[in-house]
């Protein structure tokens, strides 16, 4: 059988899409599973051994270009699919199987895409998680045989070389690109970093630049590796590091599916519906579960970001000590 997969946009959506890969490969072992995933995805996209074709999408956020994805679509009618399953919700999203001509065509209702999609799947509540809305268009539920897990194996002392690293490291991610709402404050990593840098070197990896420009005006002993790091060195970092305190964030989800010790941080998302998916030995999710929790907003709409002001420095410490140990 021949799958045709339409992959989420976002990392950590994509790491978690892994679970339905794996439960695929259980229902049907000789399966090819294809995604069609956006350029920033596809290099994790590699390191799953389930994915037999990474397919490149070629469409901007964003972008409908129905002539375009015609087009497209019909490019990927030589591979035989025999079925499409859709992990996104757009109308723009479904039309690329349905060009295809790929038979069965499975996802959710979304954006009115009645004849798009030819078997509609009920979208389950948040309180599954996103997890198993993605499972239940297979009609599965996660359990721990389909934890996702990414291969990427490399030598610590390159990394060490690499880095200029002379002892153990903590990873800090502190950016979430989809907005402040999940960003504990800058100021409170950094506290952090000065009560556990004299045991353990801190790195610093994300993308935000303004993250980058608070942390050079700060004088600390940390390695800032902000918008400095392909994907291919923050997996190197990532797997070599004695713990990672992350934002949920895709950074998040990567550190879990390398089976890395994990203290993740939650503010106006909820650990319920995007939990680092890994052993509860290997985790630690904190969240303050405020009246106003979650909204699942970008910026704080009461405007006083209480559910990342109020986790203390010293309980984030404690928790990856915790795990360390």
């Amino acid at each position: 059988m021949n799958i045709l997969i339409i992959g989420p946009s976002w990392v950590g959506d994509s790491v978690m899409a892994q679970s339905l890969y794996i439960q695929l490969k259980k229902e049907v072992p000789d399966c090819n599973i294809d995604v069609v995933s956006p350029p920033w995805t596809v290099s994790i996209m590699e390191r799953m051994p389930q994915v037999s074709r990474k397919i490149v999408s070629p469409f901007l956020h964003g972008d409908i270009k129905l002539i375009s994805r015609n087009r497209f679509g019909k490019s990927l009618k030589k591979f035989n699919y025999d079925r499409s399953i859709i992990l996104t919700n757009s109308f723009k999203s479904a039309l690329v199987p349905y060009f295809a001509k790929i038979p069965i065509r499975t996802g959710w209702l979304g954006e009115f895409r009645y004849g798009l999609i030819n078997r509609i799947i009920k979208s389950v509540d948040r309180e599954e998680g996103m997890v198993n809305r993605y499972l239940n268009l297979l009609g599965s539920q996660y359990n721990e045989s389909l934890i996702p897990r990414i291969n990427h194996n490399i030598d610590k002392k390159i990394v060490n070389k690499t880095y200029s690293l002379d002892k153990e490291y903590i990873v800090f991610c502190p950016d979430a690109e989809y907005g402040p709402a999940k960003r504990w404050p800058i100021n409170k990593w950094v506290e952090l970093a000065n009560k556990i840098n004299n045991q353990y070197q801190i790195i610093f990896i994300g993308l935000d630049q303004s993250i980058d420009s608070s942390l050079k005006s700060i004088k600390t002993d940390y390695i800032n590796l902000i918008n400095k790091t392909s994907l291919n060195d923050i997996l190197s970092i990532l797997s070599n590091a004695s713990c990672v305190i992350a934002n949920d964030s895709g950074l998040m989800h990567l550190a879990a599916a390398l089976d890395k010790p994990i203290v993740g941080i939650f503010g106006s998302s909820s650990p319920i519906y995007t939990p680092p998916l890994t052993h509860d030995k290997k985790r630690s999710i904190i969240y303050k579960n405020l009246n106003c929790s979650p909204c699942f907003k970008r910026q704080c709409p009461l405007e006083h970001l209480n559910c990342l002001n109020d986790i203390h420095v010293d309980h984030v410490r404690d928790e990856v000590f915790k795990l360390i140990n």
